[in-house]
């Protein structure tokens, strides 16, 4: 058992301890009631003032989630038995990948996804665009891009800089765009640039803004 495993273990234990002494508090199970307890775990202390701290849920809940052990103890007890996940939590697009098709979840998701909001919104770059030599050109209605870009197989439209223009192409091409020198960030055949530019006598690269359509 690896030692980030044991610690959890021990974290998950002490998580459910506390909830055990606190319902036993509240039931008065327990005889004379101390007004505190302390739990040291792994050389971190979590201190629960049964007085103050039993006021009210919040004030309870808040007392858990002060402790970044204590909390995180909190968060896998809950997402291990109540199946309640945080937002951030790499494993809740496995949950929702469960989700029935009719779900109201699934209906606001794909909602989401169809008005290009949140993780599925469109991603804008203002780019340098230039025109290869003509054997290193890409046909009409196609691009080449840096391999370590984001373009590589996607669909793009590309915009010029005060939007008036644009153009779509599908990035198939790609290039070694080495960290220190300069290469544009896309290239395109001599006509769409002059579509989108309205000039191809740019002396070296010209701005744009590229927009991915499809992943």
């Amino acid at each position: 058992m690896t030692k980030n495993r044991l610690t959890t273990l021990l974290i998950i234990a002490a998580f459910l301890i506390i909830i055990s002494v606190l319902v036993i508090y509240l039931t008065g199970g327990a005889g004379k009631k101390k007004t505190e307890i302390k739990w040291n775990i792994m050389g971190q202390e979590l201190s629960i003032n049964m007085e103050e701290d039993l006021i009210d849920h919040k004030t309870l809940l808040s007392k858990l989630f002060s402790e970044d052990f204590s909390k995180s103890g909190a968060k896998d007890w809950l997402k291990k038995n109540e199946n309640l996940y945080e937002i951030t939590d790499p494993d809740l697009a496995k949950q929702i990948a469960l989700l029935d098709y009719n779900s109201t979840v699934s209906k606001e998701l794909r909602e989401l996804s169809l008005k290009r909001l949140g993780p599925w919104a469109y991603q804008f770059d203002t780019v340098f665009i230039g025109i290869p030599e003509l054997a290193d050109q890409p046909r009409e209605g196609f691009a080449s891009v840096c391999r370590n870009e984001n373009y590589p197989g996607k669909r793009l439209k590309i915009y010029n800089l005060d939007l008036t223009k644009s153009i779509e192409v599908l990035a198939t091409g790609k290039y070694d765009c080495p960290a220190g020198l300069k290469f544009p960030d896309i290239q395109l055949n001599v006509n769409d640039a002059a579509l989108l530019l309205g000039t191809i006598n740019f002396s070296q690269y010209e701005k744009g803004i590229a927009l991915v359509l499809s992943e």
